[in-house]
């Protein structure tokens, strides 16, 4: 399995360690980039945010089926977070569960979502099975939405660089990723080594 932020296999322990506070029936800002503006996030009781912790523990040492039924009792308690179902599709996907990762996924990335989780582990999954035009067309369709991802940036150079061979392409959006995140080391080396490559 890839992972969200390398370029080759890794969890990296999901995106970010609240993906819970990115809960919501909602979409993005110009601000922090990840965040809609237009939609206002759900607050995210103590308990949930205990209980994902729990989850974000078991997803660390690859406990899929103990993340799995954590999420169940998560989302069946607090239905109203969609982070849930998107962090669920992303364990679905690394327990080898793809045809459930995509039946929560593909839907999700309908709603209008506060944040842009849904999208990356469904856009990876479309780069892993070599939809390669449908990954380009969601984290296109996502970045007019979240301008400010950075990860979003990375894993569309991502898909340029290393499956499509559109360098020119790979290294626009490395730039930007490395704008927004400037203290991503990796990014600092993939720019060069494509600044090189690209001469």
């Amino acid at each position: 399995m890839s992972s969200i932020n390398g370029r080759w296999p890794a969890l990296a322990g999901l995106l970010l360690l609240l993906l819970l506070l990115s809960a919501c029936g909602s979409a993005p800002t110009s601000d922090s980039g990840n965040i809609n503006p237009r939609l206002r996030p759900v607050a995210v009781p103590a308990e949930a945010q205990q209980g994902y912790q729990r989850v974000l523990a078991a997803i660390n040492k690859k406990h899929w089926d103990v993340a799995e039924g954590l999420l169940t009792d998560l989302r069946s308690s607090y239905p109203q977070l969609l982070s849930l179902q998107a962090t669920q599709g992303w364990v679905y996907w690394q327990a080898g569960k793809t045809d459930q990762a995509l039946a929560i996924l593909e839907p999700l990335v309908k709603r209008r979502l506060y944040k842009s989780d849904a999208h990356h582990y469904l856009g990876i999954i479309y780069r892993q099975q070599g939809r390669f035009t449908q990954a380009e067309s969601l984290y296109k369709k996502a970045l007019k939405v979240w301008p400010g991802d950075p990860i979003l940036h990375k894993n569309l150079g991502i898909l340029y660089e290393l499956y499509l061979g559109r360098l020119d392409l790979a290294l626009t959006h490395y730039r930007q990723a490395q704008a927004l995140d400037q203290k991503d080391k990796k990014l600092k080396a993939w720019v060069k080594d494509l600044e090189r490559r690209t001469q």
